[in-house]
């Protein structure tokens, strides 16, 4: 058994000024790519600076205000409240959305797949939105052109909750816009089976719920630090 690769873009993402003024300096989107079954060398990761040392392990859960399971219906109002009329649920998607505390604030947050609603693609690819558009798996993001969406591109958004409704509140309008991150069985894992998993090895650490999925044939992890 090898050690974890982990590959995960620049924290140069909390250095971001927005017009909405958002709260991101705590926000850089990492992904990691976990492979359970691994070589017997670890490879280096793909990435501008290092993971920290080894967490110790969280074993309570995040406390967070219990909220009825997400229902299609409010998770359009809240997509509707960040992208008006420009942007679909992608319904082909399985699941199509989830929801879990992903940045680690104690409110609810909702992670949904989008594509651009027809006709609207000029509206993700204006210089200010009302989103941060971002590809997690950009290497040197500071390098390369103005991220841009294409027609009929596939989003995952990650809507931030505010206090105690989460998502649902009104004012939850922060959102991350992510390019080439939808990948199949999209779950919410909680820190503490992270870290079960990767016990051990060295890890960043992780300060909400973390989106499990597959992602180019990898078993990963998106998660906030």
């Amino acid at each position: 058994m090898g050690q974890l690769p982990i590959r995960h873009f620049p924290k140069s993402l909390v250095k971001v000024t927005h017009p909405n003024s958002f709260r991101i300096n705590l926000l850089a989107l990492i992904i990691v790519c976990t492979f359970l079954f691994g070589c017997e060398t670890a490879k280096k990761p793909v990435a501008e600076a290092q993971p920290s040392p080894t967490a110790p392990p969280q074993d309570q859960p995040l406390q967070i205000s219990k909220l009825p399971p997400p229902e299609l219906n409010a998770v359009q109002d809240a997509v509707s409240r960040v992208f008006k009329d420009s942007a679909l649920i992608d319904s082909s998607s399985k699941p199509v959305f989830i929801a879990g505390d992903f940045n680690g604030d104690l409110s609810q947050d909702i992670a949904v797949v989008l594509k651009p609603a027809p006709d609207k693609l000029p509206d993700f690819n204006q210089e200010f939105s009302n989103w941060l558009l971002r590809d997690p798996l950009a290497v040197n993001e500071s390098r390369i052109p103005r991220l841009r969406v294409a027609a009929n591109e596939v989003m995952l958004a990650v809507i931030h909750g505010y206090e105690t409704n989460g998502w649902r509140d009104p004012q939850a309008t922060q959102t991350f816009l992510l390019k080439n991150a939808v990948g199949s069985g999209m779950e919410v894992r909680q820190p503490k089976e992270v870290a079960a998993a990767s016990q051990g090895k060295r890890r960043p650490q992780l300060h909400g719920d973390v989106i499990g999925e597959v992602l180019g044939g990898t078993s990963g992890y998106l998660y906030y630090s």
